[in-house]
This record gives structure tokens, C-alpha cells and sequence, in this order.
């Protein structure tokens, strides 16, 4: 005869004191942003983060012993962190997660750190969110998961960086095929956004012409759908070439 004590699923994170995974804490001490983040997301996979969940006031009892009416907390703590979302740079919406209780505090000292596997929290993100992740809001470097990495760790498939993608510069090269005065492209990490892609254009064109075939590629790019699955966010970025 089972028990309920039998049903009862161990708590893998029972002996979580709140610090950061090791491998996932050295990958945040990488510098440059491109490595930073590509090691990051290979982390995570196997890597447990904190999710903050706010406390909120026992409403009280009536007469009878009862709780006062209110309105139900979501109990899923990653459901929970996705309405507590940040804003990203370019508006969108973010749910936080933390390498640790720390640096969870450091963002909200009222919140409940909640340890959750990865995944749901990426699930979480898809969902509830815009899609995307920032590990450590509020520190020095926090890091934004664009929608593919996130959707890549929802689903348990690998990430490609962009700037590694060997399919990425055939589908760009076709996009802006015909466009007068581009010469050329490459993809780097960005600056202003996850993905910069670097512009070859005619040396020698006037700064008007120059725009307008930024203007045509950019609005080219918006339309290959492709894209929206390999790249979170683009910044185009001129490089004047000297022709013969």
C-alpha cells in the first residue's frame, strides 16, 4: 500500500545554498561580450538559475477562521519571474534570472530567490515573455538571451552564435543581392545590438547614396523570415570600401 509519502518527488535543489554553479559563475567572468555569451548559453543547459518570486502580505482571516477574499499568486515561480520582467534596451520584455541569491538581492532585496532548472525558465520566457532572458539584471554586465538562444534552451537544441552560423552569410548575401553600391557583407557581434552586419559600400559613393542602400537593406532584411529564427536584433554597420 503507497503512501504519501511514497508520491512525494525529491527536491533536487535541496542542497542549493544559493551560490553560482561554477561553470556557469567563469563563464560571467569572461570579458569580451561574444565569448561571454556563447559560453554562457552552453552553460546553461546543465545549469540550474534563481528566479525571483516577490512575498506578498497574508490578507488576514474573517470571523469564521477563513482567509480574506483575494487574488490568487501565480504558483509556478518561473510564471511568477516572467511578470516581474525587465525592460530590454529596445523595449521588449525580459524575464530575469540569476547566476545566484546574491546577485538576486543586489536586483530586488524583497524577492525570494527560487532555484528552477533552465529550461523551464526559458520555457517561462516564451511564453509569458517576449522571449527573451537577462541573467543578473541590475549588475555591472548583465547578460540579454535574444529569442533564438532562449528558444534553443526551451527545446533542448543547440545554439548557433550568428557570427558562426556558416548558413547566415548565403541567406544575407541572397536578401541584398541587386542593392546599388553594396560590395559586400560580414557578420560580427554588435555593439548596439546582439548581431552587427558589417556593409561593404562603394568608397567613392556620396553619403546619400550610401544611406539609401542601408535604408533598402534594412528594409530587405525585415522581410526575410529566416532571419527572426537565427538572429535576435541586427544593427547595420557601414564599412566604405576603395574600389579599383
Amino acid at each position: 500500500m503507497s503512501t504519501a509519502q511514497d508520491k512525494l518527488k525529491p527536491n533536487p535543489f535541496a542542497s542549493d545554498d544559493g551560490s553560482a554553479i561554477p561553470a556557469l559563475a567563469e563563464a560571467l567572468e569572461i570579458e569580451e561580450f561574444a565569448p561571454r555569451l556563447e559560453a554562457i548559453v552552453d552553460v546553461l543547459p546543465e545549469a540550474r538559475v534563481l528566479v525571483p518570486v516577490l512575498a506578498h502580505d497574508h490578507p488576514g482571516r474573517t470571523e469564521d477562521g477563513g482567509i480574506v477574499g483575494h487574488e490568487s499568486r501565480e504558483k509556478d515561480p518561473c510564471k511568477a519571474a516572467a511578470m516581474l520582467a525587465v525592460e530590454a534596451p529596445d523595449g521588449r520584455a525580459a524575464m530575469p534570472i540569476f547566476s545566484s541569491a546574491q546577485a538576486l538581492l543586489a536586483w530586488n532585496p524583497k524577492a525570494r530567490p527560487v532555484p528552477v532548472h533552465s529550461q523551464n525558465a526559458a520555457i517561462a520566457a516564451v511564453a509569458e515573455a517576449d522571449g527573451l532572458l537577462v541573467l543578473d539584471a541590475g549588475s555591472e554586465r548583465p547578460m540579454l538571451l535574444g529569442r533564438p538562444a532562449v528558444n534553443a534552451l526551451a527545446t533542448g537544441e543547440k545554439w548557433t552564435a550568428p557570427w558562426k552560423d556558416e548558413v547566415l552569410p548565403g541567406t544575407l548575401a541572397r536578401a541584398l543581392a541587386g542593392i546599388p553600391g553594396l560590395m559586400g557583407l560580414q557578420i560580427q557581434p554588435g555593439r548596439n545590438a546582439e548581431t552587427a552586419i558589417v556593409i561593404a559600400v562603394d568608397g567613392d559613393a556620396p553619403r546619400e547614396e550610401v544611406s539609401q542602400a542601408l535604408n533598402e537593406a534594412s528594409a530587405r532584411l525585415a522581410g526575410v523570415e529566416e532571419l527572426q529564427h537565427r538572429i535576435d536584433s541586427i544593427e547595420l554597420v557601414p564599412a566604405r570600401a576603395q574600389t579599383q
